[in-house]
């Protein structure tokens, strides 16, 4: 998958390596970290990109770099990895928004399929997170009044409601609705409704 990353994490240098290796048979660039702390300091916002992590490791453990990284509002895949069935650990893992949580010794081919599949849902995400932007950014463009109105849109109500409400006659609600309309670049009303509530 050209332009995707892998990030690796993991304090055994022999496993990672391994998995440098395997990685690198996918056609994504691999950046290696045998330590945590390392890897933070390092990690940046990629539009496709996921980690694999290591969960025992000393000082920061895999659960402690995923703390960190949704305490940042970063929304990287993680598949974790672990020598020792920890249901507590995966369970935990998974309620923060972990992709996977696989066992060691893992198959070769499930794990490149997994990372293939992580860096599909981060390529996801990047595109979400776009539109969500790029939504914003027209919506800051209303006036105070065109976002009142379309406030009461999103909310349901009619032209003849929202005239009522704001004590103005329901051709300028139409008026306002139309200029909402052409800035969000929304064609109908349950559009102009995703673009508020996506």
């Amino acid at each position: 998958m050209t332009g995707a990353t892998v990030y690796v994490v993991d304090d055994d240098l022999g496993v990672l390596k391994v998995l440098q290796e395997l990685i690198s048979t996918i056609d994504a660039e691999v950046r290696a970290y045998s330590a945590p702390e390392a890897f933070l300091e390092a990690y940046q916002q990629l539009p496709c990109a996921c980690l694999l992590c290591d969960v025992r490791m000393p000082r920061l453990d895999g659960l402690g770099v995923q703390r960190k990284l949704v305490e940042r509002g970063a929304n990287l895949p993680i598949i974790f990895l672990t020598g020792h069935a920890d249901v507590g650990s995966a369970v935990e893992a998974m309620k923060h928004g972990a992709f996977d949580f696989l066992e060691k010794p893992f198959a070769t081919q499930a794990l490149l399929s997994k990372i293939q599949q992580a860096l599909e849902r981060s390529s996801e995400l990047h595109r979400d997170s776009l539109g969500k932007q790029t939504a914003q950014a027209r919506i800051a463009l209303l006036t105070p009044k065109e976002r009142e109105v379309a406030d009461l849109v999103v909310a349901g109500r009619s032209s003849r409601e929202i005239a009522d409400l704001l004590e103005i006659s329901a051709r300028t609600v139409e008026n306002h609705r139309a200029r909402i309309m052409d800035k969000l670049h929304a064609k109908t009303t349950v559009e102009l409704v995703k673009l508020f509530l996506g």
